[in-house]
């Protein structure tokens, strides 16, 4: 075999094992809010070891968060159903929750909304730029959401999920553009348990993390600001790498082709929520690595999302 072939082939083999790293940093992109990183370290350690955790052991009883949170031993039916208004007749506001369990308390308030959106934008800088768009909406009948990333690879895909239904839906994207795509392409459908078994999570989660006291593992103050007469609550969280992507990376292992789950260094979420514990804005940095056919990349990731809470939904429209 000539020199000349040999190049040539190395050349196609290391153009493929790019457009694949690519592709496992997109693909995790549009499982979920999976990101990118710039390597913290030199050199990488060995994969990470998700098998002795249990999920259902890491999350935790909203009933627990609230009682610790408005000072109740044993939190009733009704003060489980009604704690927002049960808190500020205690004169109880975000500020004096920590942040972990604010955020906890605000998942469990976009549970049980009528409706919610939560719109996200971003980018991953690897070598090169992809940009990010992931946007879930719920109308009060039905679940949907969008995944887009763009760039030297460009991949879109919907999920939509009836909220009394037993199958989920996925289509993929043509004609994709950075915030929208046509959602007439190949559909699959799938039952809600393996479309769990495969993404970890159906598309009715808000948040892909396990969010409990195990898994936040720092938080900072929370700080009280007005904006247009409304009062608003910030602070920063970071989650354990292991402990809060239990679910999470079932999505990137399964479907990106790696032979090991990816290892995050860290987490952070910056977060906004209102008096009444809706979320408003979330700005997240995830730090990540992955070893793919010899090669690991280096990548930076953001995706700030913004939502809506009890307000009109339009899902976008799509071909079933």
């Amino acid at each position: 075999m000539s020199q000349e072939i040999q190049e040539t082939r190395k050349k196609i083999s290391f153009r493929r094992n790019f457009i694949n790293i690519l592709l496992v940093v997109v693909i995790g992109i549009s499982s979920g809010l999976f990101l990118g990183s710039w390597y913290s370290y030199n050199m990488l350690a060995s994969s990470a070891d998700y098998s002795g955790l249990d999920a259902n052991l890491l999350t935790e009883d909203v009933s627990v968060v609230i009682g610790r949170s408005l000072n109740i031993k044993k939190v009733n039916d009704d003060q489980r159903k009604n704690w927002v208004s049960l808190a500020k007749s205690k004169g109880i506001t975000p500020k004096k929750i920590s942040g972990g369990d604010n955020t906890q308390l605000a998942i469990d308030v976009i549970n049980n909304a009528s409706s919610w959106t939560a719109i996200g934008t971003g980018k991953v800088e690897t070598i090169v730029t992809q940009t990010v768009y992931s946007a879930k909406y719920y109308d009060g009948n039905t679940y949907a959401f969008e995944s887009i990333s763009k760039g030297i690879v460009n991949v879109a895909s919907i999920a939509v999920y009836g909220k009394d239904n037993t199958d989920v839906t996925t289509i993929t994207g043509n004609d994709i553009k950075e915030t929208s795509a046509s959602w007439n392409g190949k559909s699959e459908k799938m039952t809600t348990e393996a479309y769990v078994d495969k993404n970890g999570g159906l598309p009715s989660n808000a948040i892909p993390y396990i969010i409990s006291s195990q898994t936040v593992i720092n938080s900072s103050d929370v700080t009280e600001s007005e904006v247009d007469g409304k009062k608003l609550y910030s602070y920063t969280i970071a989650l354990h790498p292991l402990k809060s992507v239990v679910n999470y990376i079932k999505q990137v292992k399964q479907t990106s082709g790696l032979s090991d789950y990816p290892t995050f260094n860290d987490i952070t979420i910056d977060v906004v929520i209102d008096e009444n514990w809706n979320f408003v804005k979330f700005n997240i940095v995830e730090n990540y690595r992955v070893v793919y056919s010899g090669l690991k990349p280096k990548c930076k990731g953001v995706l700030n999302i913004d939502f809506t809470v009890n307000q009109p939904v339009t899902l976008p429209e799509y071909k079933d």
